[in-house]
């Protein structure tokens, strides 16, 4: 998995906006936080505007802000705007070869997991003060998408199993 120079700046500043509270950003202080030239975080605010993500305004009081509120910003949504080719699969097999059909496929299935993945993680999870407790624990398969959150401070280690999994699990 490889993000994008583009993807890491666009994630940083959307953080920094959620920070702002409200406030606008200068994009010479969102390119500050993201290490960025200004006109790199120029060209990455104008492609988060056009997604949708971001507000824009001119002038001295002007700079960015968020469009939506910070938990209405997937990171999916993030990566699918700023790298839309991420699923692509470059074939070099022959394309009547009957394994790079099937390698394909397991490729964009595996693509499609990991936006279901991080379609579940917000700009305000990277805001907060603790992890986000929607981890799933990659050793084994508790943890459901649907399944309801615990609380830790009421949760009960009774297996082995809990043992291993009550930092990520919750």
């Amino acid at each position: 998995m490889l993000l994008t120079r583009q993807s890491r700046i666009a994630i940083i500043m959307l953080v920094a906006c959620a920070r702002a509270n409200g406030r606008f950003l200068h994009t010479y202080d969102a390119a500050t936080a993201t290490g960025a030239s200004k006109e790199h975080a120029a060209k990455v605010a104008h492609l988060m505007r056009c997604a949708g993500l971001i507000k824009s305004a001119r002038g001295r009081n002007g700079g960015i802000t968020l469009a939506r509120p910070p938990h209405a910003i997937s990171i999916g949504d993030v990566l699918r705007h700023t790298q839309p080719k991420m699923c692509a699969f470059e074939q070099s097999q022959p394309v009547d070869d009957p394994s790079s059909a099937v390698f394909s496929s397991i490729v964009e299935v595996a693509w499609s997991g990991f936006h279901g993945l991080m379609d579940r993680f917000t700009i305000e999870d990277l805001i907060a003060e603790r992890a986000p407790q929607r981890l799933p624990c990659t050793s084994c398969s508790r943890m459901k998408r649907d399944e309801p959150l615990r609380n830790i401070a009421s949760a009960a280690i009774t297996d082995k199993r809990d043992v291993h999994a009550h930092p990520i699990h919750g």
